[in-house]
């Protein structure tokens, strides 16, 4: 335990002069995240080095572990290919997130390196797994043990990537999963997986001492890259018996990260957005809207993760993968029942399920809303859409608002149901929205030919999109700095909507 101790404090000692000096270097050299007033509405550049500071913690910790305590140095040495595997593959991944924080890297090439860092650790250091254990059936993976592997580190690079928003945040998330993961290896008797566990933490503990609310250095992609590797791969050899790993375990220990992306997934596929396309609704965004303060936040998510990490070890130790279930549903479900985060997720997927079984029959229309994040007035022009939507026989109509700058995502959905229509009877128009000069959206709307003329349409589809960008207006007018944004007055339901004078003036008519 002495030994822990010290690795531990060796190791935050090392991360945090690392951090130090990273910082001041890319102060230095202009390596900042700078504000953009949309996404990153944090007030001043800040250092984006963490991820050198944490890598050199690391080596530094280790190496002058290794030096005094000999039991250490042949731990590490005893397992020389895995070492240096685990070292060269760390360095190409923090090399690979730097270059993508200095010069913003396409997400294919950002990809490619991330595979090429997993190709080495599993290729040279053997981090696979032969065999998968779920709930006490194996399943032999021959051919597909290293594609596997490589696959489970990619993942777990982009999903820890993901949960980088929120000062603080990853790191705490980082350092309870490397403390689990350490009990986890040292009750199994992995000692080498035990000590990187240590030495990970420690050097986290020492970055998040300048990385904690208000932080003035953040981990960057070459940081939170080279977290999602280590913990991914600390995770899988630490469920190890023999070839044999227990994959429950080491998910669970992922939950917060997997979860997060699973949402992400959900979120923008069945709102109809690329995947790739920025929002805030990451957890950490959701909690913040749900009043947490920046520390509570960190103490929640530290419980999560013990709670987890917790139910992952108790698993390995007795071989019961339920166990690990059960922390990894107890951590979904407080999220869930707590309404802290995953219900507009759960909306949008509840919806499409009560779509597709009312298409299966044939049914009426239906008209969905889901509200994600913000208090805009948007329904004060959804009720002249529908309205156009009957005037022009459309049959589908979808308002999609993803406004970061202003805290606004907004998705609602309105189809006329009935009977199939032949596809070459169809046409489709997509109308990008625009407010304050920026993208806040899209309208896209589907027809079937009829009588009226298609030019006469699209002329007062462009006049809605004028209306709609209007009513976005009137919401950013209550934005007064990118760093503080107020919410925007709720205009009560018996009185006139806000966003129907605009439709006026667009010559769209309305009610009353």
């Amino acid at each position: 335990m002495l030994e822990i101790v010290a690795v531990s404090f060796l190791a935050a000692l090392c991360g945090g002069v690392g951090t130090y000096l990273a910082r001041a270097f890319a102060l230095r050299v202009g390596l900042t995240d700078c504000p953009d007033g949309r996404r990153k509405i944090h007030a001043d550049p800040v250092a984006l080095a963490g991820g050198i500071g944490v890598f050199s913690g690391v080596l530094a910790a280790l190496a002058l572990a290794s030096l005094l305590r000999p039991a250490i140095r042949g731990e590490l040495f005893g397992e020389l290919d895995r070492s240096l595997a685990l070292l060269a593959s760390a360095a190409v991944v923090t090399l690979v997130g730097l270059v993508d924080d200095w010069k913003n890297l396409r997400a294919r090439y950002k990809l490619l390196g991330q595979i090429a860092a997993a190709a080495v650790l599993v290729g040279f250091g053997g981090f696979q797994v032969e065999t998968v254990t779920l709930f006490g059936h194996q399943f032999p993976l021959g051919l597909l043990a290293a594609p596997a592997a490589v696959a489970w580190l990619v993942l777990a690079i982009n999903a820890v990537n993901l949960l980088d928003g929120m000062d603080g945040f990853l790191g705490t998330v980082g350092v309870v999963a490397c403390g689990a993961l350490a009990a986890m290896a040292f009750a199994g008797g992995n000692l080498f997986v035990a000590w990187v566990s240590v030495a990970m933490a420690g050097a986290l503990v020492g970055f998040l001492r300048f990385n904690l609310p208000p932080a003035s250095v953040y981990l960057g992609d070459a940081g939170s890259h080279l977290v999602g590797l280590v913990v991914g791969a600390c995770a899988l050899m630490a469920s190890l018996k023999g070839p044999t790993v227990a994959i429950i375990a080491p998910a669970v220990l992922l939950v917060l990260p997997v979860l997060d992306t699973t949402a992400a997934v959900v979120r923008r596929k069945l709102t109809g957005r690329g995947l790739a396309q920025a929002d805030r609704g990451h957890l950490h965004h959701v909690l913040q809207r749900n009043g947490l303060t920046p520390r509570r936040i960190l103490v929640l998510v530290a419980c999560l993760g013990g709670i987890a990490g917790a139910g992952a070890m108790v698993s390995v130790t007795y071989s019961n993968d339920f166990i690990a279930l059960a922390a990894g549903a107890a951590v979904v479900l407080i999220l869930l029942a707590g309404g802290l985060f995953g219900n507009a997720e759960f909306r949008l997927i509840r919806e499409r399920i009560y779509g597709l079984v009312r298409q299966a029959h044939r049914g009426g229309g239906a008209d969905v809303e889901v509200r994600l994040q913000g208090v805009g007035n948007w329904r004060a022009v959804w009720h002249e859409i529908t309205r156009t939507a009957e005037d022009l026989n459309l049959t589908t109509v979808r308002l999609d608002v993803n406004a970061p700058a202003w805290h606004e995502g907004y998705h609602r959905r309105w189809d006329r149901g009935g009977t199939a229509v032949p596809e070459y009877e169809v046409w489709r128009v997509e109308l990008p929205l625009f407010g304050c000069g920026q993208v806040l959206g899209r309208l896209t709307v589907v027809g079937v030919r009829d009588g009226q003329s298609i030019t006469e349409k699209l002329a007062t589809l462009t006049r809605l999109a004028q209306a709609v960008e209007a009513q976005a207006a009137l919401v950013a007018d209550t934005v007064r700095t990118p760093s503080r944004i107020e919410p925007p007055t709720v205009v009560p339901s018996d009185t006139p909507p806000n966003g129907v004078p605009a439709l006026r003036r667009a010559g769209i008519p309305t009610a009353g």
